[in-house]
């Protein structure tokens, strides 16, 4: 770690004097709970935007982008300003991990484009009804993309039924009805390589939101109960990390940061002076000397799908066309072994003409060290 406070550690150091004083700190959300809840939506809904982006370039092997808008409270009518010509309602209802649904609003004209590219057209067909199939099941892989990535921010597995596509100009739009005052919204320039570009709107439920506020959310600083401003873990590991260098001069080596504020905390030097700096988490902390003897050496590396148990009868059926169902779900993360230890989890990708995998998650340092044993 550096002998020096960086930008993002002085930043939060001053947040919370002023915070403290009682004139400072975010302003507080429409809802009263303090927390910037279309600051919290706004990164999720970039990762959506970004996920969504690769797989329908994958999928339709031409160049979509999904250029995503700050979150706003919801406005229906923006929507319909925004959104025109006709359009399709796609609705994902999230059932553990999240709980809520989501929308996504797109213009027809442009689900016919991608529909078209991805049944190997060129792309200039008109609408039809065969395209909601087909629009349902390509928003399908964009969500198990996004159930893979947000599940691994959140440490936690997602799962959501498939979509549901609605016409909201026929039967049955009714079923996507968008109470205006218990939605979150964002925007987006959808373009395609060829097609131009169209807006798209995606809509949080109230449960959806409060959901990804409350596991996004920073706690808020918690006091120390001495008049001063509170120390969140984080900061104080970020601050035991720090060498004497900063601190040398003057007999209390704290002041600078509101000496007694901290409270009676032993930083480990008795007088401010003796910081040490712990391990980096989930890292090697030993000896490094020798560790160059080992980087040339070659281990094996697989990418585990799934697995399943057959009897041998099961196994001598086994014919071109079988079907062998894996213990794992649609959607969810594959293993990375090496040396046959799970290692990281990843999700699939394609790179040109071959298939790759993106590390979403690595399995924690004392757990890999316990598969070893």
């Amino acid at each position: 770690m550096s002998d020096h406070l960086s930008q993002d550690e002085i930043d939060s150091l001053l947040g919370m004097m002023s915070g403290a004083g009682g004139g400072g700190g975010a302003a507080p959300a429409a809802n009263g709970s303090g927390v910037d809840r279309c600051g919290v939506l706004t990164p999720v809904f970039q990762l959506f935007c970004d996920k969504a982006g690769d797989v329908v370039t994958s999928v339709v092997t031409k160049k979509v982008v999904f250029a995503p808008e700050p979150c706003i409270q919801s406005d229906m009518g923006a929507v319909w300003q925004r959104v025109t010509g006709g359009a399709l309602s796609l609705k994902v209802s999230f059932s553990s991990g999240l709980n809520g649904d989501m929308f996504l609003i797109m213009n027809k004209k442009y689900a016919a484009v991608l529909s078209d590219l991805m049944m190997m057209g060129d792309g200039n067909a008109e609408y039809a009804d065969d395209h909601r199939d087909a629009i349902g099941e390509l928003l399908n892989n964009v969500v198990g993309a996004f159930k893979t990535a947000f599940g691994a921010e959140i440490g936690g597995q997602i799962s959501a039924a498939n979509v549901d596509v609605v016409d909201l100009d026929g039967p049955g739009a009714a079923s996507h009805a968008f109470p205006s005052s218990a939605l979150e919204l964002g925007f987006a320039k959808l373009s395609v390589e060829g097609t131009g570009e169209s807006d798209v709107a995606l809509l949080f439920s109230e449960a959806l939101a409060n959901d990804i506020v409350k596991k996004k959310a920073p706690p808020p600083p918690a006091s120390n109960g001495g008049g001063g401003f509170g120390i969140s873990q984080d900061e104080m590991n970020a601050l035991t990390g720090i060498t004497t260098g900063d601190f040398s001069s003057g007999s209390g080596g704290m002041s600078a940061f509101g000496g007694s504020d901290f409270g009676t905390t032993d930083f480990g030097g008795g007088h401010g002076g003796g910081f040490s700096s712990p391990p980096a988490a989930g890292g090697y902390s030993g000896p490094k000397d020798n560790i160059e003897l080992l980087l040339d050496v070659e281990l094996e590396i697989n990418i585990e799908l799934g697995r399943s148990d057959l009897s041998i009868k099961k196994i001598l059926e086994l014919a071109p066309g079988s079907i062998v169902e894996l213990d794992k779900m649609a959607g969810e993360p594959v293993d990375l072994l090496v040396n046959n230890k799970v290692v990281a989890k990843g999700e699939v990708v394609v790179i040109d003409e071959n298939f790759g995998i993106r590390i979403v998650s690595l399995i924690p340092a004392e757990d890999r060290i316990k598969s070893l044993r």
